[in-house]
């Protein structure tokens, strides 16, 4: 009967990589957002060391070794001797940016760090008390490489891990050879499941801007005594993006409003008690156009309320913005109008209500720069519905010189 055991896959640390972007954030969030990258690194390995996991397969991107200060390398070193006092080995494969040649040669990685060639596959037994309990083909990136082909076993000693950075052409991999992918440069996590093999990109430990949004990590893998796989993802990260979409209605008074998102925000912090939250709102309207909601004083006022009541703490909830789309209808009345703002919003309610009125634009875009813009130039589905909300807004800001369309215009209210 084989031996169970237990490992860590994680990748793209990008240590390097601090999250920026953000203005107006107070002196606590300023130190959480510099060391988070470092933060979520040392819960993998804090993972490691609890779990008493066999190893940990590193798959690339852990930091640019050709232009990082002495911290990156620094904290590696520490994190690795700490689990070499633990007794667990390290498999390290190198990504985009840390070609292992690269490594400092005034530093000596310990022995329980084993590094791959970035041309040749090569195969290193991770071995149990004299027996080999996994067989890890493993090798570096490089940018001209999309063929798995090589990943090829000779043995059947063991449970077979291929290693590796960057992506594979699926129909090169022979998924009867190897048991488990362990691939990096990818951010957000994917996880693919296969007759007898996963292929598995972790994902970074922490996510760096607000397109990156919700929970990151790493992998936690699990065999059992029948060789069956159980991959788990658990979250590390110390900083999370979680953009709130809340939809109100026009007439909604300052009181309720506040209660609703007071209600969100507590929320959003007891489900996610172990990160700094960053919130970027984003209110949907229904009913009858209100200027006053989108007055740019009120929205400000709005902010700084959010700010003052969950942002400055040591922890909880920081609101980086607040954006209301623009209405879904405007006073009927504007339409009537025989004016040329009457005429322009009932051209832009003959799209609102026939969605087979094409909204291209490519036709005004110069033939030179077309193609570079064609996917700007032709509008469809939701962000059709929004662009012709924001159309209608705009003209009234500049064709109706004495209607309150309350100084916002769809626009982000920035930080």
């Amino acid at each position: 009967m084989a031996q169970a055991f237990k490992f860590i896959h994680a990748s793209d640390f990008h240590l390097d990589r601090p999250i920026r972007g953000l203005a107006e954030l107070p002196i606590h969030m300023k130190s959480v957002l510099a060391n988070a990258p470092y933060d979520s690194a040392r819960k993998v390995f804090d993972l490691a060391i609890s779990d008493r996991v066999d190893f940990v397969l590193l798959s690339g991107d852990l930091f640019d070794l050709s232009c990082s200060g002495p911290r990156p390398a620094a904290f590696m070193l520490s994190q690795f001797e700490r689990l070499a006092d633990k007794g667990i080995e390290v498999y390290w494969c190198s990504g985009s940016v840390d070609p292992i040649d690269r490594w400092p040669t005034s530093i000596e990685l310990p022995d329980n760090v084993v590094t791959f060639s970035t041309s040749v596959l090569e195969d290193v037994s991770h071995r149990r008390n004299g027996t080999t309990i996994a067989s890890i083909y493993g090798i570096g990136y490089d940018e001209k490489r999309n063929s798995a082909v090589d990943f090829i076993t000779d043995s059947d000693d063991g449970f077979s891990i291929g290693l590796a950075h960057g992506e594979f052409d699926s129909n090169t991999m022979p998924y009867d050879e190897i048991r488990y992918w362990a691939f990096g440069g990818r951010h957000k996590s994917t996880k693919l499941e296969k007759p007898g093999s996963i292929v598995a990109y972790p994902g970074t430990p922490q996510g760096r801007n607000p397109r990156e949004s919700g929970s990151f990590g790493c992998f936690v893998c699990r065999v059992d005594t029948n060789g069956k796989l159980r991959v788990q993802s658990v979250e590390t990260d110390a900083v999370r993006w979680l953009p709130q979409k809340v939809s109100i209605h026009e007439s909604i008074n300052d009181t309720d409003l506040k209660n609703m998102l007071a209600e969100r925000a507590l929320k959003l912090v007891s489900d996610n008690s172990d990160q700094s939250l960053l919130v970027d709102w984003n209110f949907t309207t229904t009913g009858d156009f209100n200027p006053a909601l989108r007055r740019r004083e009120n929205v400000e006022q709005l902010l700084d309320w959010l700010r003052d009541e969950f942002g400055r703490g040591e922890t909880g909830l920081w609101s980086t913005q607040v954006r209301i789309d623009p209405p879904s209808t405007l006073p009927t009345s504007w339409y009537e109008e025989d004016t040329i703002l009457g005429e322009y919003l009932r051209s832009i309610g003959r799209y609102q209500s026939d969605e087979s009125l094409n909204l291209s634009l490519h036709e005004y875009i110069p033939v030179a720069v077309e193609n570079e813009l064609s996917g700007v130039a032709r509008i469809s589905g939701d962000r059709r519905n929004s662009t012709l909300r924001q159309a209608a807004l705009l003209g009234v800001e500049y064709l109706g010189m004495d209607k309150d369309v309350g100084n916002l215009v769809g626009e982000k209210i920035a930080d």
